[in-house]
């Protein structure tokens, strides 16, 4: 029987919250450690439990007992927080986006490489169903390659608090929930050999933007384009990822859609025989996409899974949203 990993959770605000449920829910794991600086939330956590609470990540990084950890910190500190885990020999799954810029990411790496540990990001909607699907259809040939690859965010105003700030989160909407289009995109159709974007403003990593559209080119053929925008009426939350083929119109009403009830369609529609039809797939819920993200981490710490998003594939990302800013300042096409 394989001994449990002993995880510890940097970070419990929402996300943290469920990565620690997803620790929890693990028959492979146990959630040995906590920190956050917030008393309460702290406090809430371990209360009734034998998990080791700490008021600052540094003093959980020092415990020699912790052997992974799962940081979900803001943007702006995963970089040096990931970089200490590493050095101390600690298994690291960050929260989307890895860092806030490749460099970083070159580093972490690189200490990950030296160490003989694990590092990647938790790009959670790779384990949604629906999404699967489509990726597992365009490989297998079951559809056509998509001509076109349309992934909408619409949000009903900003995301509050330090999602607020682009000191933070390194920029605005599309380095944090815009974030996720990139590397869904990226999933379904395959490497990004050019961006161009547009943003509503030409200094992204300053001001953040409200809104952007996004063309990434594919290297086997396609494009996708990415609508965001917090410019949607009060309450909204479309994420809807659409593929239009020659044999085919897929549609994914949103895995957040359903999360924040803005949809209540079924999770993968096809249009055949003159209608919108459901296609059968598991349904879940956007918390279970972060557990099986987890799982799948201390799957790959103990040797069983490969991990979906690596250290080379969350830079990889990373590197294609710094060349959506990069065109949108410089008013080009970016080749990759």
């Amino acid at each position: 029987m394989t001994t449990k990993l002993k995880v510890g959770v940097i970070g419990l605000g929402e996300v943290g919250r469920h990565q620690a449920n997803g620790v929890r829910a693990s028959a492979h794991a146990e959630l040995f450690a906590a920190a956050d600086l917030n008393a309460e939330l702290l406090k809430a956590t371990i209360a009734g439990t034998s998990i080791r609470g700490y008021a600052r990540a540094e003093e959980l990084l020092a415990d020699k007992d912790v052997e992974a950890v799962v940081i979900c910190v803001p943007h702006k500190f995963h970089a040096e927080l990931c970089a200490s885990a590493l050095k101390a020999g600690k298994h690291v799954l960050v929260e989307k986006p890895a860092t806030v810029t490749a460099v970083q990411c070159d580093v972490l790496n690189g200490l990950a490489k030296d160490k003989g540990v694990v590092f990647g990001a938790s790009h959670n909607q790779l384990f949604y169903p629906p999404h699967r699907w489509l990726a597992e259809a365009i490989a297998e040939k079951r559809i056509a390659r998509p001509t076109t690859l349309r992934l909408r965010l619409a949000i009903g105003g900003k995301l509050g608090g330090w999602r607020a700030d682009p000191d933070l989160t390194g920029g605005g909407l599309l380095f944090d929930a815009g974030f996720h289009r990139f590397y869904v995109a990226r999933y379904i159709m395959g490497e990004v050999k050019a961006v161009t974007a547009v943003l509503d403003t030409d200094k992204p990593r300053e001001k953040g933007e409200d809104s952007g559209l996004v063309i990434l080119e594919f290297r086997d053929g396609g494009r996708a384009v990415i609508e965001a925008g917090y410019h949607a009426p009060k309450g909204a939350f479309d994420d809807q990822v659409e593929a239009v083929t020659a044999d085919a119109l897929i549609r994914i009403p949103g895995l957040e859609a359903h999360f924040e009830k803005f949809s209540g369609e079924p999770e993968l529609l096809r249009w055949q025989d003159g209608k919108w039809a459901a296609v059968d797939v598991e349904t879940v819920a956007w918390t279970e996409t972060v557990a099986r993200s987890v799982e799948n981490f201390i799957a790959a710490v103990q040797g069983r899974a490969k991990l979906a998003a690596d250290g080379q594939e969350a830079r990889r990302i990373v590197e294609i949203v710094e060349a959506t800013y990069r065109s949108a300042v410089e008013g080009r096409r970016i080749a990759l």
